[in-house]
């Protein structure tokens, strides 16, 4: 059976829009940055991240268009809510360019993908690792890089 011709990608940010793009055309799925998500046809690929982008994933599935959820390393209960509401599938933007490319392809062709259950810790911090994010996310956030890391002692 032929694949649908074009996947849409919408993003907020085009140039995240245009990088999804890219790695579906290298892998030789057809695909244009959509203007309006809520108008595409077909497959949609999407970056949602706010909370009212339920609503979109919920009218396309009412109507029987699927949407690929993209990006971000989102938290178990954001995963469940995107498949409660009608996402095909989610991609974290931490798995590789084939694994988006294996994914779309695979809801191109009707198939259910199996989902990515989330975010997990995969990385333990050492204590000076913790002191040194905390200092940068926290104590001094409105600080510049290069202020914090003077008032830490490193380069």
């Amino acid at each position: 059976m032929p694949l649908p011709s074009v996947v849409s990608v919408w993003s907020r940010w085009r140039l995240h829009a245009d990088a999804v793009v890219s790695v579906l055309t290298d892998h030789e799925i057809a695909a244009e940055v959509a203007g309006d998500p809520w108008g595409v046809p077909g497959v949609l690929v999407a970056e949602l991240v706010a909370g009212e982008d339920l609503r979109l994933l919920t009218g396309r599935r009412r109507e029987g268009r699927p949407t690929v959820v993209w990006g971000g390393t989102l938290p178990v209960p954001r995963v469940a809510a995107l498949r409660d509401a009608g996402a095909s599938a989610y991609v974290t933007g931490l798995d590789s360019p084939q694994e988006l490319a294996a994914v779309v392809r695979r809801v191109q062709e009707g198939q259910r993908p199996t989902w990515s259950a989330g975010a997990a810790p995969t990385v333990t911090l050492t204590p000076r690792e913790r002191q040194v994010a905390q200092a940068y996310l926290v104590l001094w956030a409105d600080r510049t890089r290069a202020k914090v890391a003077a008032q830490l002692g490193i380069s």
